[in-house]
């Protein structure tokens, strides 16, 4: 009997002990209590800002979280880093510099609105023509290269002793091939007048908030821009976790997506407060963490140590 007592109290042990040591082990999985280890992967200098000045920027982003939660959230780790921070330069920041160039010459004229509009849809019906005519030749393109490979396969099933069968497919070959190249410079213009088309755009939205017009806003190509928090991006998928920055118009905006994006990487959702770091505009003071976002930070963390 007591033998069975003794059994009993070991396994009651053993189950209260795991169940406590899996409970520990999810409580070590929660996203505050061990700070997120970040590197920089892509930096690409055409944003005229040094690593050092970007790092000093990531900084003063963590400290927006750490400082009013007293809590150690983010560490920058070059070699052990699992977040990776991307500074990846597109036609989102060739539209900032390219409105800042506007502003510094046109102080904000309503008539250089409108010579950008008139380029806009010039460039737009060019493109329209342009883009139609390569369909068409990418179409005839794949019909001969359908029976160029019909052609093969009889060849190929065939005797193949034929030398004038044989020089029509090496023609043809050589005709597809340059065709090929024909159609590939082309899609080189289309791609450059994608992206001047959508650098116009960004421009012409951002230029008619600023001159307060009542005009119908214009759609990229082949992107969606917005202007929500498209100038960052965290994603994690697959194991691959990071940050992808795409745009600032200033070192006070550099701060505020970082730390948006960080705030992100600790599960944290957008909130309804205009001026929050975690609102999903880009709007307001860079350093201010809302009471939203403290309260939606305690919550997930499971602290009361976050002073308001």
């Amino acid at each position: 009997m007591n033998f069975k007592k003794t059994a009993i109290v070991l396994v009651v042990f053993i189950v209260t002990f795991l169940v406590w040591d899996n409970l520990k082990l999810t409580r070590i999985l929660l996203p505050c209590e061990e700070p997120v280890l970040y590197t920089i992967g892509t930096f690409d200098r055409r944003f005229g800002i040094s690593q050092k000045d970007f790092l000093e920027a990531l900084t003063m982003a963590e400290a927006i979280w750490e400082k009013p939660s007293g809590m150690d959230l983010f560490v920058y780790a070059p070699e052990t880093g699992k977040l990776v921070v991307n500074l990846i330069y597109d036609y989102r920041q060739e539209t900032t510099s390219t409105l800042s160039d506007i502003e510094s010459v046109v102080e904000e004229d309503e008539s250089a609105y409108k010579l950008l509009q008139s380029k806009y849809t010039n460039l737009k019906k060019a493109y329209d023509s342009a883009k139609g005519n390569y369909e068409a030749k990418v179409e005839i393109f794949d019909e001969k290269n359908v029976l160029y490979q019909e052609y093969i396969e009889d060849w190929n099933s065939g005797d193949r002793t034929s030398r004038e069968q044989f020089a029509k497919l090496e023609s043809e070959k050589v005709a597809l091939q340059s065709e090929a190249r024909e159609l590939k410079l082309i899609e080189i213009e289309l791609n450059k007048m994608v992206r001047e088309i959508n650098m116009l755009v960004g421009t012409l939205n951002r230029l008619a908030r600023s001159l307060n017009l009542s005009v119908e806003a214009y759609n990229t190509i082949g992107a969606s821009r917005g202007e929500s928090f498209t100038g960052g991006v965290y994603y994690s998928a697959d194991g691959v976790e990071g940050i992808d920055i795409y745009e600032f118009s200033s070192h006070e905006k550099l701060v505020r997506i970082l730390a948006h994006e960080l705030g992100h990487t600790l599960g944290l959702e957008h909130v309804d407060t205009q001026e929050a770091v975690m609102y999903y505009l880009n709007e307001g003071d860079a350093a201010l963490l809302a009471e939203e976002g403290l309260a939606a930070l305690k919550t997930l963390c499971y602290t009361e140590d976050i002073k308001n």
